[in-house]
């Protein structure tokens, strides 16, 4: 058993380590062989990471030949009777599959196909057919190994690939909230999140975002008044401020949330996004018991719609099995598309190129805004494509956005941001406008305001 898994690490193949060394183990399952060893024993002799053969375990038990204990994976017992197949499951090896919605190897596309994502002979009929619902393993491992260099403790088994931020969200709140449970979020957030926490007919608890971020003695306030089930922050580059929330605040926040039995969901944007000074660790890597959800859009293209989730093995297993029961499987294409951008290089390119890009628009809006009006204030973004801009008493976000329109410039009033409906703050976005574009947008939207007299910060 050790020297056909040996040959199979040292192996020159584009194949997954984790697949070679699942069929290298299959032949001492099936013959009887000796009990396999504890992942972390099998690692150790044979030189390869745990999480490597952590996978191949998981496969050889997707295959029904082993069942997963704490400790070491037992054979699986030979059933009595003739196996019932039940939705998702394989056929016993050399069965003639006539259950299996799924087209074999020589309905698949051309091997070329395959080829253009990096991939190697035999690897295309892997990401083209259904996956697991948990994702393809070399992008998990990939996504572990980046996030404990950021300082989260995490493995591979315990990264669970979702279809976006927006749908890593979804899951956990399917997953770990009940309609009309309180969940405490910035107020104002990403356009996305109140209409789904109203989809899950949740209470939403808006905590007031100001020019430097969230203040912690309102949450405290919050916390006690409304003991929120959930909490959704983004401590780095908040959407829609920009603003990173300092050290000193984060580690306050989550000693109230602690305190207050709240479960913390961290959205997780990539500290190499920001553009100046020093980033504080994330919420994910100051407390264990953090769930931290992220995705690729942001870093590399809004069309490459791989997202993940990481946190307690409990908290995201639970979250897998809603993801089982809804998609029954992600897209090991796309996640393979992932993968290949993300060790060629392609990421940390690009993420060189958007921190680059941000500061110099940046610079164009805040050298424009300096022109406001009295009354009017604004976040200084430290990264990202957007700030925050606050209106004085009696003005309206609204009124405001439909005289920009006016003018031909699109801009996100506060109702569509706020979980309490807030008519006082205005989004403006600068990742689809550049150069001579974004100075005469920046026109029209002084235009939009009152007649311009000195500005003041964000309060």
């Amino acid at each position: 058993m050790l020297a056909a898994a040996r040959s199979a690490a040292r192996k020159q193949s584009s194949r997954p380590l984790y697949l070679r060394l699942a069929e290298a183990l299959t032949a001492q399952v099936e013959g009887g062989g000796d009990q396999l060893p504890p992942a972390r024993e099998l690692g150790r002799q044979l030189g390869v990471n745990r999480a490597t053969v952590t996978a191949a375990y998981h496969e050889l038990a997707r295959r029904g030949l082993v069942v997963l204990r704490p400790g070491r994976p037992r054979r699986q017992p030979r059933p009595r009777e003739a196996a019932v197949p039940m939705a998702g499951a394989e056929p016993p090896a050399g069965m003639l599959d006539l259950a299996r919605y799924a087209p074999d190897g020589e309905l698949l596309p051309a091997g070329r196909v395959f080829r253009w994502l990096g991939l190697g002979e035999g690897e295309g009929e892997g990401v083209a057919q259904y996956g697991s619902a948990w994702g393809y393993m070399p992008l998990r491992e990939w996504l572990a190994a980046r996030l404990r260099r950021l300082g989260i403790d995490t493995e591979p088994d315990r990264v669970l690939l979702t279809g976006g931020l927006q749908h890593a969200l979804d899951l956990l709140l399917r997953a770990l909230a009940r309609p009309g449970d309180a969940v405490l979020v910035e107020d104002p957030t990403y356009p996305g999140l109140p209409p789904l926490l109203a989809l899950h007919h949740l209470a939403a608890v808006g905590l007031p975002f100001h020019r430097e971020g969230i203040e912690p003695s309102e949450a405290a306030v919050l916390l006690t008044r409304h003991r929120p089930r959930l909490a959704i922050l983004t401590p780095t580059l908040h959407n829609p401020s920009g603003v990173v929330l300092d050290a000193a605040r984060r580690r306050e926040l989550l000693a109230l949330l602690r305190r207050a039995g709240t479960l913390v969901i961290e959205e997780f944007f990539d500290p190499a996004l920001v553009c100046e000074g020093e980033v504080p660790p994330p919420l994910a890597a100051l407390e264990r018991g953090v769930v931290a959800v992220g995705s690729f859009s942001k870093a590399l293209f809004p069309g490459l719609r791989v997202g993940w989730i990481t946190g307690p093995r409990e908290l995201v297993e639970r979250a897998a099995t809603v993801k089982t029961t809804a998609d029954l499987s992600g897209s090991p294409f796309l996640e393979a598309a992932a993968w290949t951008l993300c060790r060629r290089g392609v990421l940390e390119e690009q993420l060189t190129r958007l921190r680059r890009a941000a500061k110099v628009r940046r610079e164009i809006v805040l050298g424009a805004l300096r022109r406001a009006p009295h009354g009017v204030g604004w976040s200084r973004p430290r990264g990202g494509f957007s700030l925050l801009m606050t209106l004085p008493p009696g003005w309206s976000a609204q009124a405001v956005a439909a005289r920009a329109a006016e003018r031909g410039v699109w801009v996100l009033g506060g109702g569509a941001m706020s979980v309490s409906g807030r008519d006082d703050v205005l989004r403006l976005a600068y990742a689809a406008v550049r150069g001579r574009a974004l100075q005469q947008g920046m026109e029209r939207v002084l235009e939009a305001l009152a007649p311009a007299h000195e500005a003041v910060p964000l309060v």
